[in-house]
């Protein structure tokens, strides 16, 4: 049977696709704060927002009739007609941020006009108006947000760690304090301030968001055109890192979310950073209103633009500009008279470094000698000057280990077989209480924003078992005292692995209250497959194949891939018939 859902639970379906988690909360707030011309903004925070959320503004406030109107669906302030929606200059515009954050948690809104001499508070819980009354408070607005989802259990367990929600707050007000840095910002979390964003030009703020080493790492970039107006700066390619994170496009003022000109941008950085490696970049786009449509996303991270083939070009030359200009990208010499010609190297073409070509295994006393047999990937040349007399592992290039068995041949991909050995060794400490680690001569400090503090310190325990010693050091900062033996005590090897590590704790920390030592392990494997390539010799590669065998599953990575197959004599008579 159709029927008409009750107004209360239609709201929290509609709640659900605004309010989709605390920095949903956050993001809307922030919004409505900066819309009302606040030149001071305090976000306080507790339980990365589960228990709170609180956003105090000195903009222009609301009166008692406005307040009391501004939690039902479609109250907005912002569109008067049609025509509006075309040219909108505000964040927050569809008038269901409040409905629907009221539908879910309970609120107390505390709000004074200037030219009113007493302000308003109102307490709603799961959208039912609780108490109205007059209050003594300074001209804006103070929103309470508590115990979000207190009426929707489903969605609140479904919540990840506190690390995980907090770092999505943190990257909305990123967000929102990059667009204003003429505005005032504050961030308590947990009682404790971690920002305090006095009003500065964008390279400062950017600094004081990002951390202090992008002071090094940028460079200004700009471009004026008809179609569009580009600012910000970019990151040296040298600094470029092997996880995304920095990398912020705002249109108009609002942070939004492109691949396209996401595409751009790397391709100016192409042939100048390693494959797989992510520069930093916060990069402004200035367009007409009129051709910017911002409303086709929920949450408005992605909008529609026009010309964006035109805008790809010019965004893409001015990096490119911008880079040349810093000397950081390959520059013109017009003077080659007389210059050789060096021919370019062929893309993908593997030089292998010199080495002394010799057999481990060579026994001088024996009557049989054994030569390896050496397989260039590129030109498909094999050199057998006698035949092995035992089975051989050959390598292609830095991704596979092929070696006959006696089915066909078995094909080992070399980095998910060693994610496989360093998540059950890994594993394997923790549940076997750990293992000693070196000692650093002198404790490294390394310079984080909040939210990865926080989850590096939410697995402290599990990281010290397997041998790293990672403490935090205030609210952004570590200090490393400790790391397992053999492992690189380099600074720069160091802040590689915290970085690689963090981002793929950050990627696979859903379950984290529940698995976080198979969570921990799995991300320290993954972080040190992604900063170690190898070249094998035989016996190197004989061992690691041992090793894969005596792992727990070695056919299958612990991100359920295929770490090893054979191909058998069948399946070579199907491709060859």
């Amino acid at each position: 049977m159709i029927r008409i859902l009750p107004e209360y639970i239609a709201n929290r379906i509609a709640a659900g696709e605004v309010v989709q988690r605390p920095a949903s909360a956050v993001k809307e707030l922030l919004e409505n704060a900066v819309d009302a011309g606040a030149t001071t903004i305090s976000l306080i925070v507790e339980d990365a927002g589960r228990t709170l959320i609180q956003v105090v503004d000195n903009g222009s406030g609301m009166s008692p009739q406005e307040a009391s109107i501004a939690f039902e669906r479609h109250a907005t302030s912002k569109i008067i007609n049609a025509e509006d929606l075309e040219t909108i200059q505000t964040f927050g515009f569809r008038g269901e941020a409040l409905a629907a954050i009221a539908a879910v948690s309970q609120v107390t809104l505390r709000t004074r006009q200037e030219d009113e001499e007493t302000g308003i508070q109102i307490e709603i819980q799961g959208s039912k108006h609780i108490n109205e009354s007059p209050i003594s408070c300074p001209v804006g607005a103070n929103f309470e947000i508590r115990n979000l989802f207190y009426n929707i259990p489903a969605r609140r367990k479904f919540l990840k760690s506190e690390a995980s929600e907090f770092k999505h707050i943190l990257a909305e007000f990123t967000h929102i304090s990059l667009c204003r840095c003429d505005i005032e910002f504050k961030l308590i979390h947990n009682g404790q301030e971690l920002y305090h964003l006095l009003p500065a030009k964008l390279f400062q703020r950017l600094t004081r968001l990002l951390g202090k080493e992008m002071n090094q790492e940028l460079v200004p970039i700009e471009a004026n055109s008809s179609l569009v107006q580009i600012s910000g700066y970019v990151g040296k390619p040298q600094d470029a890192r092997k996880s995304a994170g920095n990398q912020l496009f705002f249109i108009n003022g609002r942070f939004f979310k492109s691949a396209y000109f996401q595409r751009a941008v790397l391709n100016a950085y192409e042939h100048l950073i390693p494959e797989k490696s992510w520069p930093s970049w916060c990069i402004f786009l200035e367009v007409d209103s009129d051709e910017v449509d911002v409303n086709i996303h929920p949450a408005k991270t992605e909008v529609k633009i026009d010309n964006e083939q035109m805008i790809f070009q010019i965004l893409q030359a001015a990096v490119r500009e911008a880079l040349g200009k810093n000397a950081l990208g390959p520059s013109i010499d017009f003077d080659m008279e007389g210059v050789p010609t060096i021919p370019p190297l062929q893309k993908g073409l593997f030089v292998p470094p010199p080495k002394i070509d010799f057999d481990p295994l060579f026994n001088p006393f024996s009557s049989h000698s054994h030569r390896p047999v050496l397989f260039d990937s590129e030109s498909e040349i094999f050199t057998s000057p006698q035949p092995p007399i035992q089975p051989q592992v050959f390598q292609l290039k830095e991704s596979y280990l092929l070696t006959p068995v006696k089915s066909g041949l078995m094909v080992i991909h070399i980095q998910r077989a060693r994610q496989r050995i360093l998540f059950d060794h890994y594993l394997n400490l923790i549940v076997q209480n750990g293992q000693a680690n070196q000692q650093t001569l002198f404790p490294q400090e390394h310079t984080l924003n909040p939210a990865t503090v926080l989850l590096l310190a939410e697995v402290r325990d599990e990281l010290l078992l397997m041998g790293f010693d990672i403490r935090p050091n205030g609210k952004d900062c570590v200090t490393v005292y400790g790391l397992p033996v053999g492992y690189s005590t380099e600074n720069e090897d160091v802040a590689l692995m915290i970085d690689n590590f963090v981002d793929q704790l950050s990627q696979h920390t859903s379950q984290l209250r529940n698995q976080t030592a198979h969570t921990v392990a799995l991300s320290i494997a993954i972080a040190e497959c992604h900063a170690r390539t190898q070249k094998f010799t035989p016996h190197e590669a004989t061992q690691f194949i041992d090793k894969l065998f005596a792992s727990s599953q070695p056919a299958i990575s612990p991100l359920g891939k295929t770490a090893l197959h054979i191909i058998t004599l069948e399946d070579f008579d199907k491709m060859l018939s």
